[in-house]
């Protein structure tokens, strides 16, 4: 038997042998260390839109976990839904990842002031000391004073977005107000009185002829005391004075 002939009979045996050792090898492999023969990496879900709730669910199905990253408000989102995540979807990774979401916080909000009785100028203050702008102000004919607010829209102690506007309407005063009877009194305080209730009051018209009247005190007006007149017509007084030496 010659020597090549002898290793030419062995191959078979080696070859035999070498496979037995990779069979067991690979049944090591898998049974013992599977990990490190069969891959677990994933596509990330995009989850974005879902509820928070919604989205952990569906992460842990394919094999992640889930934790809530930042909060913040957000106009247009309802509160809970994700807004972002990381990874981002379809990025491939290894199950058990943890995915973080960053979630809504919904429309942020706050509670409009009350500006019902209160003047124009300092509603539009309480407006701007909420967050809040003065939309349309609309004037109405009210016996309230005039200027004084009478509603708000939104109403106030109501929950609006922020930012949003506030509506109002302020009151223009009654159609009609009495007039004050100011005769007896000083030009000074009478003009005073009557331009607060809303009335323009002309230049003084001395009357030399009402006898007894005290200097400078108004003796008649035109319109007459207590006559309804429209706001913002002009009364002209009277005004007792002494007629001048000769």
């Amino acid at each position: 038997m010659t020597l090549r002939g002898s290793a030419r009979r062995s191959i078979p045996y080696l070859v035999a042998i070498m496979s037995g050792f990779l069979l067991a090898y690979l049944i090591v492999a898998f049974f013992i260390f599977p990990a490190h023969l069969v891959t677990t990496d994933t596509k990330v879900p995009n989850v974005v839109g879902q509820t928070f709730e919604a989205a952990s669910a569906q992460l842990q199905k394919v094999g992640f976990k889930s934790a809530k990253g930042e909060e913040r408000f957000t106009a247009g989102s309802a509160s809970g839904q994700v807004l972002g995540q990381n990874p981002l979807p379809d990025a491939v990774m290894p199950a058990g990842t943890k995915v973080v979401l960053d979630v809504s916080q919904g429309q942020r909000t706050t509670t409009v002031p009350q500006l019902i009785g209160l003047s124009r100028q300092a509603a539009e203050l309480a407006l701007q000391n909420a967050g809040l702008d003065a939309g349309d102000v609309t004037q109405r004919e009210s016996p309230s004073p005039r200027g004084q607010v009478l509603s708000s829209s939104p109403n106030g102690g109501e929950k609006t977005p922020l930012p949003s506007e506030v509506s109002f309407i302020v009151s223009g005063g009654p159609s009609q107000l009495a007039i004050p009877d100011v005769t007896g009194q000083s030009y000074a305080s009478a003009a005073q009185l009557l331009m607060q209730v809303g009335f323009r009051v002309a230049p003084a018209v001395p009357d030399t002829l009402t006898a007894g009247a005290p200097e400078g005190t108004v003796t008649s007006q035109d319109p007459t005391g207590n006559e309804p007149a429209p706001p913002g017509i002009t009364v002209r007084l009277r005004v007792a004075t002494t007629p001048k030496a000769p």
